[in-house]
């Protein structure tokens, strides 16, 4: 170009050369001895096979991305726009990865890796040495984790298949592990020192229905004990005939025939009335019987009376000892010293380790032992003290046993089921449910140690097990509204927090979970409350 042309023409020439194909990379080079031809000063340079991003460099190829290619075709910057970066060949990283920074670089690295999986591990085993311990958990018989139900098959509709048809409710509802039954012989006869124990009343059954209700009680878990007391509506239980050689010998012979049936154990009622050895005898021999299932057996012993020390103290007597030791709990006392004595001698038995268990019951089938005001406060000692609840037929409902022509009523089942349903209400069998639901999965309640705790003139128990949930069982056996812990406990009693949740209550409008202040706590006049409160290391 002239380079004196105009500078309008000097642009139009530019624009010319622009809309010029980049062909040059494929046209033929100059001839030889033909000399290069210089690019225009107005003309980019066509990138050579070093800079060009379809070039090689260092082995590697590049394409060229969708988006570069449609972006120089629609006039961007396309290929001729900033550099991109191609990485580094394998011989590259090669000899970059060998130079002493980064030699240096991964030695601290691997340094520092271990050095905080090792502290980390060191932390770990300090924290678990430091922890507190565990308490192991003690070797419990399944009498003592479980509730007894006792009954005579006629509450269940008169006969054993009516027994069997309402184990599910027994299991499912009030979450009872075995099922103390009986009895099941026929009435005595006018000649005969004792009842036939070793036969079954037929009006209940054949053997094959007592076969049938061991099989179904198994497959839902429940064990059968089987009441054999001869005289278990009146006392004396057993009269002369507890020295009688013949009664005691068949006794002897109708506990060998139901322990060949795969019961789970025997129940004796007034056991105070036989001799110790005879008791051990009895012990040794269901004890000894090999169960065909191989379930653990157990000689249960009933008594008459509240105070029995010299049972409790017996190392061969019954196992699990059934009696009224909650009346003199439920008496109103003049002073708290007072209230705390029968409470203190029954606490202070339990934490001695002694190898014969307490089974708390408010009565018998045919008697009940407390007052009816003091029916709700009843099942909240029977759940709530450390030893194995005994529920007699109809505890669970507040059901009038009084027998009629020398017949126990019978369970009313359809009002039952009307319960389940719905149409129908009882506070007795929800806070029987509920406190059996609470104490199956609360280890302080099924495990935990009792100690008494100081109030005014109310019964309180403190239950603890391990670094658990501690509750705390108050039951006010007066007519009068009281505080319990509006004074300051005494010294030597287990500490309490200054509040707590409020658990259970036998008072509906009391129910239903809430903190309360204990110095400020009120339990109404024949009340009872269950509270809870978490563990506290200090």
């Amino acid at each position: 170009m002239d380079p004196e042309s105009p500078p309008r023409e000097l642009e139009l020439s530019a624009l010319e050369a622009e809309k010029e194909p980049m062909a040059a990379a494929a046209e033929p080079g100059p001839e030889p001895g033909t000399p290069a031809q210089a690019p225009s000063p107005h003309r980019d340079p066509i990138p050579g096979p070093e800079s060009r991003p379809g070039g090689e460099k260092n082995g590697l190829v590049m394409k060229i991305p969708p988006e570069e290619e449609e972006e120089a075709a629609l006039g961007g910057p396309g290929l001729s726009g900033s550099p991109k970066f191609t990485g580094l060949g394998k011989e590259e990283l090669l000899r970059e990865a060998g130079t002493p920074l980064w030699v240096r670089a991964r030695l601290v690295l691997l340094v520092l890796f271990w050095g905080g999986w090792i502290g980390m591990l060191g932390a770990a085993a300090a924290i678990v040495a430091q922890a507190p311990r565990c308490q192991p958990l003690p070797d419990k018989n399944w009498w003592d984790l479980g509730a007894l139900y006792r009954a005579p098959p006629k509450a269940f509709g008169g006969n054993l298949k009516g027994v069997e048809n309402r184990l599910g409710y027994l299991k499912e509802k009030l979450q009872v592990g075995g099922l103390l039954l009986g009895p099941v012989y026929p009435q005595k006869s006018a000649e005969a020192k004792i009842p036939p124990l070793k036969e079954l009343d037929s009006a209940l059954g054949s053997m094959q229905d007592f076969k049938a209700l061991l099989a179904a009680a198994k497959d839902k878990g429940l064990k059968v004990i089987l009441d054999l007391t001869p005289n278990p509506s009146g006392g004396p239980v057993w009269g002369e005939a507890a020295k009688d050689p013949e009664v005691q010998q068949e006794v002897k012979n109708a506990l060998k025939h139901w322990l060949s049936q795969d019961i789970a154990g025997i129940f004796l009622d007034g056991i105070e009335e036989l001799q110790p050895s005879l008791v051990a005898e009895w012990r040794n021999l269901t004890e000894q019987q090999q169960s065909p299932s191989g379930v653990d057996r157990v000689l249960v012993g009933g008594t008459r009376l509240q105070e029995p020390w010299n049972l409790l103290h017996n190392p061969r007597g019954p196992r699990l000892l059934l009696g009224p030791f909650l009346q003199r709990l439920l008496e109103p006392q003049p002073d708290q010293e007072s209230s705390q004595g029968a409470l203190g001698s029954l606490l202070g038995f339990l934490s001695s380790n002694s190898s014969v268990g307490l089974g708390w019951s408010v009565g018998s089938p045919w008697q009940l032992w407390v007052s009816p005001e003091l029916r709700l406060q009843q099942l909240l000692l029977l759940w709530g003290l450390p030893g194995t609840p005994v529920l007699s037929y109809g505890d669970e409902l507040g059901l009038e046993r009084t027998p009629k022509n020398g017949e126990l009523p019978p369970m009313p089942w359809d009002w039952i089921e009307g319960v389940e349903k719905g149409g129908n209400s009882s506070q007795e069998l929800d806070l029987c449910k509920a406190l059996a639901s609470l104490r199956a999965r609360e280890r302080s309640l099924l495990l935990g140690e009792a100690r008494a705790v100081s109030t005014r003139s109310a019964v309180a128990v403190l239950r603890s097990w391990d670094q658990n949930e501690r509750f705390l069982l108050v039951l006010n056996p007066h007519k009068e509204e009281l505080k319990p812990f509006a004074s300051k406990p005494k010294p030597e009693g287990p500490s309490l927090p200054p509040k707590a949740s409020l658990r259970l209550s036998t008072d509906p409008a009391g129910s239903g979970e809430q903190e309360v202040q204990l110095e400020e706590l009120r339990v109404g006049g024949h009340q009872g409350v269950l509270l809870s409160f978490p563990y506290s290391p200090v």
